[in-house]
């Protein structure tokens, strides 16, 4: 029985906005503990990539805390080593490739034990946004992976050492162009050409990984520029000035070079060889002195292993090292000061050889980053530098490392970085409209984990899932309180519910891990963004009902007339897959589900290269019609199906009325799998309250 809802169908659950004022009516409870298997599978909905009859069962008498905490403590689960051990594994010409790269990570959402870390590391990945969309990494799909696993490590560290990692990542430096980004200088005398940075990371960096545009309050709300005026005057966090002056520290990042290397899963092992990594005529460099190589700085990058094509040399995986040769320390090529800018208010008479930036470092002020000594440009490809020499070569690297790490430290301390971090990770987990009193909470974790530690991410993910907000009774009581779920988080979501399988585990481009059907069908892929923006914005406000009701609704903005109707197709074939009615051809397998009829004969035959739900899962459900719906309720709906069976209303009212009565004699399987194809079709479904 095939379901088609339009858009009106999820405007209609999201939008039905009420006008009261919220009141905690449960101040006083206890929301530590689950009350129930439906707080249980509500709670891993917004923290795990859904509930499944396991993860629900194990809870026991835990509290929410503790799992959290139980959670902290799981070895990550990461992916570039999986693709590594796969290449390796299959010989000669082991190609890794965007849908392996992606089933891999269906694999690992919807099997892996530390369900928090991959669902934090899903979160920052639409923060932090990397795409194989780019030519450059659509092809270096382990370098995905690796910044993946980027996210995944650091998914419950600190805000401040990710966004360093995330700056040097090669992947991010290949897809914001600041790999190799070089200094303003003359190239072509002849045609008085000159090379300037890139200004790309630099823009991006300040307003979608910190501080974003405009100064706001801890709990996110605009600071009025001039109160004598009108409404609110939004302050500006930052100009072309500051992105141009940023773009300029921004430079001389390029990829290590060390020698060869061997990768190895611990059966099969491959050599890799390294780059020449010579630094001056005839001379192999050691240590800083690496960095001041012209050949290594702008050489190719690693390549891929010739007869194992998804392997690189790890050089290609390692943070981004500074060429000071490249870098722009305040001076031209002859040591002299750069010249001094003409007056221009608001920075009349600000040299070139100096770097203003966002300024909110403690303890130092907002000043320009000054210009360096005159030795970096004359150190590079040195033959055999001396000790003395050595030592300027890594003054001269501390210098530009120093620039970075002043300039990251002063977007961590910005205090627009807590309340916009904290906002977009409440969206990704909990609601799309936070109260400003929740994201003031979480802004205040971010500034203190009660230890004293800023940017603590397991804290503060800790408190956005345990804030009174996201476990007690609000989402009842506002009808704006939750979010559309996105496309990757309802599919993972149902074949955990329903413990689909596959014929081949081990194969990552089959079945549940196969990417065809979210790409295709859902239009959303991990990692696979059409833009730095990621696949929808936190400020979207779909037009209509939302946006009059001044509502975000970040993921409307991949909901399509299009992706609602073939999404709602492929949920169908998804769980129908396996199931139906014998075909006259061989190899005999079942068709679809439709033509439902107690006379017909409705059977089961396993696909090859497919995933399906089990028959034990379908057969295990209740017997009773009113259980069955129970059942798919705490699976698919954490229990919050609408309606009651007597009298009929609601969801449940409609199952009784139109479900029950026709499909009685028909086979359990038909039963259940009507059920769950209406549930996924529903906007029920489509919505995390």
């Amino acid at each position: 029985m095939r379901q088609r809802f339009s858009c009106f169908l999820f405007l209609a659950f999201i939008t039905a906005v009420h006008s009261s004022d919220y009141v905690f009516e449960n101040d006083f409870e206890s929301f530590e503990k689950p009350q129930s298997d439906a707080d249980i599978a509500r709670f891993l909905t917004q923290a795990s990539f859904g509930p499944t009859p396991a993860t629900v069962g194990n809870f026991g008498n835990q509290t929410y805390a503790e799992w959290i905490d139980q959670q902290f403590s799981l070895t990550p689960t990461l992916h570039r080593p999986a693709l590594e051990s796969i290449s390796l594994n299959r010989g000669i010409n082991g190609k890794i490739s965007g849908e392996q790269r992606a089933g891999l990570w269906n694999k690992i959402a919807i099997t892996a034990e530390d369900q928090l870390r991959q669902r934090m590391a899903f979160a920052l990945s639409e923060i932090f946004v990397v795409s194989d969309q780019n030519k450059f990494l659509e092809i270096r799909q382990t370098l995905v992976a690796e910044y993946y696993d980027l996210l995944v490590r650091g998914a419950f560290g600190n805000y401040r050492d990710l966004l360093e990692q995330v700056t040097r990542s090669p992947a991010m430096g290949y897809y914001l162009s600041h790999l190799r980004n070089r200094k303003k200088e003359l190239v072509a005398p002849t045609t008085d050409t000159y090379v300037t940075p890139d200004e790309n990371f630099a823009r991006e960096v300040m307003q979608l990984f910190s501080i974003g545009l405009f100064e706001v309050e801890q709990d996110l709300s605009f600071i009025d520029g001039d109160p004598a005026q009108s409404g609110i005057q939004p302050i500006e966090t930052y100009d072309q000035n500051i992105i141009t002056n940023l773009s300029r520290v921004m430079t001389g990042f390029g990829l290590q070079c060390n020698g060869p290397e061997v990768i190895t899963n611990g059966t099969v092992s491959v050599n890799m060889p390294g780059r020449d990594c010579k630094a001056g005529p005839e001379t192999e460099c050691e240590g800083v002195h690496c960095n001041f190589s012209f050949a290594f700085f702008g050489g190719p990058v690693p390549l891929p292993n010739a007869n194992y094509n998804g392997l690189y040399h790890p050089d290609i995986y390692r943070p981004m090292m500074c060429f000071p040769r490249f870098h722009d320390i305040g001076r031209d090529d002859n040591g002299n000061p750069n010249q001094v800018r003409p007056s221009s208010a608001p920075y009349a008479e600000e040299p070139y050889r100096d770097k203003r930036v966002i300024g909110f470092i403690p303890n130092e002020g907002s000043g320009p980053l000054p210009m360096y000594g005159d030795e970096c440009n004359s150190l590079y490809n040195l033959p055999s530098p001396t000790d003395t020499q050595l030592q300027k070569m890594q003054a001269c690297v501390d210098y530009c490392d120093g620039e970075l790490s002043q300039v990251l430290d002063a977007l961590f301390h910005h205090p627009n970085t807590p309340p916009v971090i904290a906002r977009q990770l409440i969206q990704r987990f909990v609601t799309s409209n936070p109260s400003p009193a929740y994201i003031k909470k979480i802004a205040g974790v971010f500034i203190d984990n009660g230890s004293g530690v800023r940017g603590d991410l397991g804290a503060v993910i800790k408190a956005i899932l345990l804030h009174h907000d996201a476990r007690g009774k609000r989402f009842k009581l506002d009808s704006y309180f939750g979010k559309l779920k996105e496309p990757m988080l309802k599919v993972m979501q149902f074949y955990r519910a329903m413990e689909t399988v596959t014929s081949d585990p081990e194969q990552i481009a089959w079945g549940p891990y196969k990417t065809l059907n979210t790409t295709t069908a859902f239009g959303q892929r991990a990692l696979s963004a059409d833009s730095v923006f990621n696949f929808f914005t936190p400020d979207y406000k779909k037009s209509g009902t939302l946006s009059n009701e001044n509502l975000n609704s970040p993921e409307f903005q991949i909901l399509t007339d299009n992706t609602v109707i073939s999404g709602q197709n492929t949920f169908y074939r998804l769980a129908c897959t396996g199931y139906g009615f014998l075909s006259n051809n061989p190899p005999y397998r079942y068709s679809t589900c439709d033509g439902l009829g107690p006379t017909l004969p409705f059977g089961f035959h396993p696909p090859e290269r497919a995933g399906y739900i089990p028959e034990d899962v379908l057969y295990g459900l209740p017997d009773d019609f009113e259980a069955m719906v129970e059942e798919l309720n705490i699976r698919l709906l954490y229990g919050e199906m609408s309606g009651t069976f007597n009298p009929p209303t609601g969801m449940k009212g409609i199952f009784k009325n139109r479900i029950e009565g026709p499909t009685s004699g028909y086979d359990k399987r038909q039963i259940a799998l009507t059920l769950i194809n209406l549930i996924l079709a529903s906007p029920e479904y489509a919505a995390q309250k």
